[in-house]
């Protein structure tokens, strides 16, 4: 059998050297981890505050005097009533108008007109000689391009005057985009 060398009483200096290289390992090990933890807080900070910013710019701040007051009912229902009145304005009259002179006839007098752009209708009251004058003339009308359907809703022959007219409603859908 060999010979085992058993030394119990070991050199202090080396172990302490060995010791103090695991303590100074152990030690860079924990000052990297704590300087990456570190930037991590940073750069999520930053992030974090970017964000806020980022909502907050989508918000407008309203503080303080600069805010506005509510509005008096009789204001905003002046604001409803012009908001109408400029959607009104702002639809392709000049079509409309062009549409029903491009259609007119010599023998047929229109008397009324009422286009209503909220449903996009336009009632038509005329007078013709004939009722087949009047057909002729809604026949032209609905071959522009700016009505989809056109209609003749009633007609009535004027016996009191002399002439003997024949008076006439018509309808028509009115296309706001021919």
């Amino acid at each position: 059998m060999s010979r085992f060398q058993i030394d119990f009483a070991r050199d202090a200096a080396r172990v302490r050297a060995v010791s103090f290289m695991v303590l100074a390992a152990g030690c860079c090990a924990v000052a990297t981890g704590a300087w990456s933890l570190a930037s991590v807080a940073e750069e999520r900070a930053a992030v974090r505050e970017r964000s806020m910013a980022l909502r907050e710019g989508a918000r407008p701040r309203v503080q303080g005097p600069t805010a506005e007051a509510p509005m008096p009912p009789e204001r905003a229902r002046e604001a409803v009533q012009a908001n109408l009145v400029a959607g009104r304005l702002n639809l392709p009259w000049s079509g409309l108008l062009d549409a029903i002179e491009n259609s007119a006839r010599t023998s047929v007098v229109l008397l009324a007109m009422l286009p209503d752009p909220q449903d996009g209708s336009l009632r038509l009251t005329g007078e013709a000689r004939s009722l087949p004058v009047i057909l002729d003339y809604l026949q032209a009308l609905q071959q522009q391009s700016v009505f989809a359907e056109v209609r003749l809703e009633s007609h009535e022959t004027m016996l009191q005057s002399p002439q003997r007219p024949v008076r006439f409603v018509a309808a028509a859908a009115w296309k706001r985009r021919p």
